[in-house]
């Protein structure tokens, strides 16, 4: 049976795959300084820098949502300002983006075993060019066939959007039905918009619980400790 057939497995990127609070904290703080605001201690950054881009612009660069001559430029509605942080931001992040980011013990490998058995898609928020550009520096972009970043369509998680896409792109290249994918993949992730995307799109799901968040959410249908116990869950799964 081929890698499809067996398989189709979705996986987060930030606090799944690796940590890369670090490095997107000294982004923002980087661009802290230039926009001329107060510093802050870069673990301040930490809660900010996972959920995702607007989230983290909102929380790390109040001040210049508030007065926009904060920016170099004529801003005069919202998303202007978004749009011009996230130039900046993405800028500054790129060119440090595997300062300090590297996979968590084990996924490399993990990753390498998954690609030989199943099909690999990545559905993050990050966005999607940031997240290739990340999977590239980290020499692990080969062992996934699709990439969902959050701005790669219009909806990102909890949608299911991304999730029901790679199935229905899977099963054309397969040219089988949509349903017989959907019921052979499975989402990996860290936090609970991972696992409500999953129940989205009616498939199972697996809470990586040595990622960003302590608590569990509800309804996973099984749960990593580890890296390394994620193959076996996988195939416990769909067995």
């Amino acid at each position: 049976m081929s890698a499809f057939l067996n398989g189709l497995i979705f996986l987060d990127l930030d606090g799944t795959i690796e940590d890369s609070r670090a490095d997107m904290a000294n982004a923002a703080a980087i661009v802290r300084n230039q926009l001329g605001l107060e510093k802050w201690p870069t673990e301040s950054f930490f809660p900010y820098v996972i959920k995702g881009m607007d989230f983290l612009y909102r929380q790390c660069f109040p001040e210049a949502l508030a007065d926009p001559s904060v920016l170099e430029g004529n801003y005069v509605d919202e998303n202007q300002i978004l749009l011009e942080l996230d130039r900046i931001y993405t800028l500054e992040y790129s060119r440090r983006i595997n300062e300090s980011t590297r996979c968590y013990p084990g996924m490399a490998e993990c990753l390498a075993q998954l690609a030989s058995d199943y099909t690999l898609a990545l559905y993050t928020n990050k966005p999607e060019g940031l997240s290739k550009l990340l999977l590239e520096k980290l020499e692990i972009a080969s062992h996934f066939q699709l990439v969902y970043g959050g701005d790669t369509l219009p909806e990102s998680k909890p949608s299911a959007l991304p999730l029901k896409t790679g199935i229905q792109q899977i099963a054309r290249t397969l040219g089988c039905d949509a349903t017989e994918v959907q019921s052979r993949s499975i989402m990996v992730g860290d936090s609970a918009g991972d696992i409500v995307a999953a129940k989205n799109a009616n498939i199972r799901s697996i809470w990586a619980g040595y990622g960003y968040y302590a608590e569990q959410p509800p309804g996973p249908d099984a749960v990593a400790r580890q890296p390394s116990e994620l193959p076996g869950l996988i195939a416990k799964i769909l067995d």
